[in-house]
């Protein structure tokens, strides 16, 4: 039977990995990281602006590869212990999982967002002059009905973002049936980055369209919050794996 990482552990070992390897993936992938983080900004605007028919969508696309190829070598050097071989922009079948994975991720966070945005206008005139108590619980109540099954099920299948980076091989069912963590510090991290996600884009369209100065420094805060927690959930992804994988290597030992 597999036993769980108590949530102390699991952020401990999150935390240690990132002392311990984190100038590890600024020196193996120094361009996709550039390449991330210069994009990042146009891929945060992208549900503000209306960027998909223009040619500003390219850019989001060369985002979506740069963190690519940036978690795959991350996921390879903290489940290999350091001991990965240097990444480069070449996509082998492995990285192109990745690609997909993340695409399919990125469209449901997406969705997600649409419809959390929709959701207190459809309450509002569904409780036509009712209390203003009334609607803010409903309102929770809605947004949790939709957030919290999809970012359970993102968490309980998150290990095999790194199982794919490593071997190339998705195993969704084996991988959450084997999984040593719990599921809620992974749907804490990524609720708040799809919180930061929406804020900072928002924060970035005020800075484009009326160049505020408080706006702007706001916008380069959030894309730096951004990147650290981009950096956590991709660690606490191949954590997971790593110590499900040791797990296994010694029960067959």
């Amino acid at each position: 039977m597999t036993t769980k990482l108590p949530a102390s552990r699991y952020f401990a070992l999150t935390a240690s990995t990132l002392r311990q390897r984190g100038g590890a993936l600024w020196r193996s992938t120094p361009w996709a990281f550039a390449v991330f983080v210069l994009t990042l900004p146009i891929a945060l605007l992208l549900p503000h602006l209306s960027l998909v028919y223009s040619p500003f969508f390219l850019l989001v696309v060369v985002n979506v590869l740069a963190l690519t190829r940036l978690s795959v070598s991350w996921l390879r050097q903290t489940v290999a212990g350091g001991h990965a071989d240097d990444a480069d922009w070449r996509l082998g079948k492995p990285e192109w999982k990745v690609v997909a994975l993340l695409a399919l991720l990125i469209a449901i966070g997406m969705g997600l967002m649409y419809a959390t945005a929709r959701v207190p206008i459809l309450l509002y005139f569904s409780l036509d002059a009712n209390a203003d108590s009334v609607f803010f619980v409903c309102l929770f109540l809605a947004l949790a009905a939709i957030w919290a099954p999809v970012l359970y099920g993102v968490s309980t299948f998150a290990p095999s973002l790194a199982r794919v980076a490593v071997s190339g091989q998705y195993d969704f069912w084996r991988t959450r049936q084997a999984r040593r963590v719990h599921a809620w510090p992974m749907m804490s991290m990524l609720f708040l980055l799809a919180v930061f996600v929406v804020i900072t884009g928002a924060l970035l369209s005020t800075a484009v369209s009326d160049m505020s100065a408080a706006a702007i420094a706001l916008g380069l805060a959030g894309i730096l919050l951004c990147i650290g927690l981009v950096m956590m959930a991709t660690t606490m992804s191949a954590v997971a794996y790593r110590e499900q994988a040791a797990e296994v290597a010694g029960a067959g030992d």
